[in-house]
Parts: C-alpha cells; structure tokens; sequence
C-alpha cells in the first residue's frame, strides 16, 4: 500500500471525500507517528530498524488505521469519556487503544543490546 492510497484511505474514512487534500499534512504527520508506535511495538530494543517494510499490506493497513486513531484524538488530549452533569472525565492510559496495539507481535525475541 503506497502512501497515497494511505492518504486517500484517511480522505475517505475522515473526510469521506477521496479528492480533498486539505489536511494531507495532518495525516502524513500521523501516519509516521503511526510508523514510529509500530517500530517502538515490534522492535522495542532495535533501534537500527529505521522504518516499516512498505511492502507489507498488514502493516500498511495497521499504520492507517492507527493514524486515523490518532488523528481522532486530535485535540482531545487522550480523554476516554467524558460526562457533563456529574462532571465525570476518563483519560485513555496509552497512546493507541489497546485492541489496535495488540495487532503487533514482535517477530522475535532477543537480548536488548
């Protein structure tokens, strides 16, 4: 998956205009934001592992959409819920949701360096 047709994924899903490139820079900035969580997940004690393999479908596909995560929670600063009357606020504990993260598996183990 190129990305542009991560771009034109993210138009779509958040937008829902393929064609409208108005904040192609607020998802290029997430989507390497979702690169690095993924590096950081699969090869926590590697840090010779520059970048994602582009090849990958599943990958490509989970860096997306952990973008779009990520681009939701824009502005939100990590709230979970929120409730106005008893005034009660719940802040997400991670960066990404749980069941996003959980997709990665480091493909190996290994002695941190």
């Amino acid at each position: 998956m190129s990305r542009e047709e991560q771009l034109k994924k993210m138009r779509l899903e958040i937008l829902g205009n393929v064609t409208d490139e108005s904040k192609d820079d607020y998802f290029k900035d997430k989507l390497d934001d979702a690169e690095v969580v993924a590096l950081n997940a699969l090869f926590p004690y590697d840090f010779s592992q520059k970048e994602l393999d582009k090849t990958n479908k599943r990958l490509a596909n989970w860096q997306t959409r952990c973008a779009i995560e990520l681009y939701k929670k824009m502005g939100t600063t990590n709230v979970q819920s929120y409730s106005e009357n008893g005034l009660t606020v719940t802040y997400l504990t991670g960066l990404i949701s749980s069941e996003l993260l959980s997709e990665l598996t480091p493909p190996k183990a290994g002695v941190p360096r």
